[in-house]
């Protein structure tokens, strides 16, 4: 039970405890309480609420940390660029990075700016690709 519940109930038990002579008073009084108490039941509901959305964030954050540690591992803090080829697109010009596994699949590679299909030759030599 919350303090503003307790409260209300601490004022129910005062009202029980009256003894009003005018009728009219006891049921404002009555519903003042009942009011009270119907406010108190949504504020704990709210609580719950948000209890439960901040356990829901706390999970997000704790699985971003997961996948930023991957990602870390992965890359190793920093790419290395004997991994990557650089390449520029015959048809928006922008530079574009591949890696090994990129190069070698069947599918073609496809210009993440513009999406159109890449094509070139893999020099022999060691230097960069060409278009």
């Amino acid at each position: 039970m919350s303090y503003i519940s307790e409260k209300v109930a601490y004022l129910d038990g005062l009202a029980d405890g009256l003894s009003l002579k005018d009728e009219g008073t006891d049921k404002v009084l009555r519903g003042v309480i009942e009011t009270l108490g119907a406010i108190a039941e949504a504020l704990e509901e709210q609580d719950e609420s948000i209890d439960d959305l901040s356990d829901c964030v706390d999970g997000i954050y704790d699985e971003l940390d997961d996948i930023e540690e991957a990602l870390d591992l992965e890359f190793d803090g920093e790419m290395d660029e004997d991994d990557f080829i650089e390449v520029v697109c015959p048809h928006c010009g922008e530079t574009v990075y591949f890696d090994e596994d990129m190069i070698d699949s069947d599918d073609g590679l496809i210009c993440p700016n513009c999406n159109e299909t890449i094509e070139f030759d893999i020099p022999i030599d060691g230097d960069e690709a060409d278009e």
